[in-house]
This record gives C-alpha cells, sequence and structure tokens, in this order.
C-alpha cells in the first residue's frame, strides 16, 4: 500500500472513530464519561477495529458528510466537558465546515494577520474547526502555526463552555498552583479580567 493510500486509510478510520465517538455521545453520554475512564481498554478496542473505522470513515468521507456535521452539531456542551470530546469533534467538523460555520465573520475576506488576531477569543473546539477550514483552503502557515500554539489542554474539561458564573466557583476550590496555571490559560485566550485579576497570585 502506498503512502497516499495509507494516508487515506488512517484520515477514514480518524473519522470512522470520531463519528463513533459522538453515536456514543449523543446516545449515550453517561457510558462514554466511564468509557473515558477505561480508555486504555477503548483504545485497544479502536486499534483493533481500524479497518472497520476505515471503512465507516471513507463512507463518511464518500457520501454522508452532511449528516457527519448534523451528528457532530448535535454532541451538546455538556458532552463537550468529557475530556478530549470538543477537540475531537472541532477536528472532525473542520474538515467538512464551511465558510458561513465558521466563528470568525468574512473568513475568507481577512488577512492573515487578521484572522490571528481574533484566533486567542475562541474555544479548543472552535480553534481545531477553523485549522481544518484553513488548512483545506488557503493553508496559511502563520495562520495555522498560530492555531497550534494555541491549541493546548483546558484548566479542566468543558472550561472553554463555560460561563463566568460557572467557573469562579469551581476556579476558588483549586489549590493556588493550578490557580496560577488557570490565569495563564485564560491569559492566552479570552482574557477575561474578571479571571485574570481575581486568581493572580504575587
Amino acid at each position: 500500500m502506498g503512502l497516499v493510500q495509507e494516508t487515506q486509510r488512517s484520515l477514514y478510520a480518524t473519522v470512522g472513530a470520531t463519528a463513533w465517538v459522538v453515536d456514543a455521545l449523543r446516545g449515550a453520554p453517561g457510558w462514554v464519561g466511564n468509557a473515558w475512564r477505561e480508555r486504555d481498554q477503548v483504545m485497544h478496542w479502536l486499534g483493533s477495529a481500524y479497518e472497520e473505522l476505515s471503512e465507516r470513515g471513507q463512507g463518511i468521507v464518500g457520501g454522508a458528510q452532511e449528516g457527519l456535521e448534523v451528528g457532530a452539531g448535535e454532541v451538546n456542551q455538556a458532552a463537550r466537558r468529557i475530556p478530549g470530546a470538543a477537540e475531537a469533534e472541532g477536528a472532525v467538523v473542520g474538515a467538512f465546515t464551511g465558510e458561513e460555520d465558521l466563528p470568525i465573520s468574512h473568513y475568507d475576506q481577512l488577512r492573515a494577520d487578521e484572522v490571528v488576531h481574533k484566533l486567542p477569543g475562541l474555544s479548543q473546539f472552535e480553534l481545531r474547526k477553523v485549522r481544518g477550514y484553513e488548512t483545506r483552503n488557503q493553508a496559511r502557515a502563520t495562520v495555522i502555526g498560530r492555531i497550534d500554539k494555541l491549541c493546548e489542554e483546558q484548566p479542566w474539561p468543558g472550561y472553554d463552555e463555560m460561563k463566568l458564573d460557572e467557573i469562579l466557583p469551581k476556579a476558588r476550590e483549586l489549590p493556588a498552583e493550578e490557580q496560577t496555571k488557570l490565569v495563564s490559560y485564560e491569559h492566552r485566550h479570552k482574557n477575561r479580567r474578571t479571571i485574570v485579576d481575581g486568581f493572580s497570585h504575587a
């Protein structure tokens, strides 16, 4: 099997695996939560099911892209609070999304520096969505490089989806070291002064 074919098969398997996760999140979020805690077993299953997932992904890419977008869109904010769910969903949705679905208005008309300026306010899900679209279209190294620097682990799963009144009580319970990490993350992203000023340690 050539390099191109193997790359395609890997992509199809990734899409198939993500579609499986989306189905699980939609149908049984409690089960997925348990599965995450047993992720080693789940990853072993995914590895053994590589061919099956690849075939499913090929079918999605070939004839059901719209269905995947709709299915992914049904995964609500609560589901994204499962570790890794937002990132996986964003990456796959970004591979198929159109400009009108991006979190940055008039994206195709913006220069690279204008896009870069708007990136820090996006969630991890949105960043990966934009990256998928950018990679598939203009593929500007400046934009992709900046997104890659911003793609990182959230202070806790679902952080980006939370409002201030949800974040603050939980943040107050964190040890000082974790609060410092939270401030650092917040400063690089949405930079909300209530969080940055409220949990900065001298």
